[in-house]
């Protein structure tokens, strides 16, 4: 798929059948919370991730929100600067990070009826968010290749970049260890979950 360079939305429906693919559903150990990745998850009034799941742990819960774009937008310009998607891009995703901060409880709202007593009582919530974007052949250059190992080592933990390339590498030798069986990928609305494709 991503060789044909394709665009968001067959990408979209690719991971929506095989969510096992998304970064950082690794996280903690666990897999997604009660096998649950929702599709374009909205954050409040002002966003829209096109996936977020929640990770825990004995003493967190950790939502991960994560915007794919598409396999044909460029990490940089010709000159080597980083090219406005991809600014553009990584900014949506600290503007998303930066909500689910000053709203705490909005953001983590939807999994309450979930969560069970000590996750609500005694876990520390954290954000994380990830982007998928671009291909590694756009890496093409030592000046390139040094920005983005730079960009990489200045970024806030909370904050990951990857190329589809390496997506797919992880997806090779990373296998996740999950509490379930099953994974449901489900849209989110009007206060209810509705699974749109159940993984086992």
């Amino acid at each position: 798929m991503i060789d044909r360079r394709s665009t968001e939305p067959p990408i979209q429906t690719f991971l929506e059948q095989h969510p096992y693919l998304l970064p950082g559903l690794g996280t903690f150990h666990h897999g997604p919370y009660a096998g649950i990745v929702i599709s374009k998850f909205p954050l409040g009034n002002d966003f829209v991730t096109d996936f977020a799941f929640v990770s825990s742990n004995s003493q967190m819960l950790r939502l991960i929100c994560i915007e794919i774009e598409s396999a044909r937008k460029h990490l940089f310009r010709k000159d080597g600067a980083f090219h406005r998607d991809y600014v553009d891009a990584r900014q949506q995703i600290v503007d998303w990070l930066h909500w689910a901060n000053q709203n705490p409880k909005q953001a983590i709202d939807c999994w309450r009826p979930l969560l069970n007593r000590k996750h609500l009582l005694y876990c520390t919530v954290q954000y994380q968010g990830f982007l998928v974007m671009g291909r590694r052949s756009d890496i093409d250059t030592r000046k390139k290749q040094e920005r983005w190992s730079a960009e990489a080592e200045s970024m806030s933990p909370h904050l990951g970049c990857m190329t589809y390339d390496r997506l797919i590498e992880r997806a090779e030798w990373l296998v996740p260890r999950m509490d379930n069986d099953t994974i449901a990928t489900c849209t989110y609305k009007d206060r209810r979950f509705q699974a749109k494709h159940i993984i086992s």
